[in-house]
């Protein structure tokens, strides 16, 4: 059996390099996270659960959310991948739960860029 030399090994090895690389940029290009609206939150039976309502497209896939709280304010963050390549132009609205570490009680509810969240009501599940 033949041996490859070593210019033909250093070829093969920046050969494998780029395809890698390139398999690595077409992952990352065909899907990303981004923070999405929240639209508004609801209150639940548990005062420390509230529900944050968001209307994301057809595909999407919520990967995150949390609440950031401070003895004023509790701010909602709610993630979501966006599929890679085109997609139906349909918003589905999903309520998504978040657990907080204390009762919600008077503390404003703002969302990541520091918007008030307006708050609509009592959830009632489906």
């Amino acid at each position: 059996m033949r041996r490859l030399t070593l210019r033909a090994r250093l070829l093969a090895a920046t050969a494998l390099f780029i395809v890698a690389a390139a398999v690595v940029v077409a992952l990352a290009s065909a899907s990303s996270v981004e923070d999405v609206r929240v639209d508004s939150y609801q209150l639940t039976a548990d005062r420390r659960q509230i529900v944050a309502n968001v209307t994301v497209g057809l595909s999407y896939e919520i990967t995150e959310h949390f609440a950031r709280e401070s003895p004023s304010t509790v701010t909602l963050t709610v993630r979501a991948r966006r599929p890679g390549g085109s997609s139906l132009l349909i918003g589905i609205f999903v309520p998504v739960p978040i657990t907080l570490s204390g009762d919600l009680g008077d503390r404003a509810v703002v969302d990541s860029l520091g918007n008030a969240v307006p708050q609509r009501g009592t959830y009632r599940p489906p």
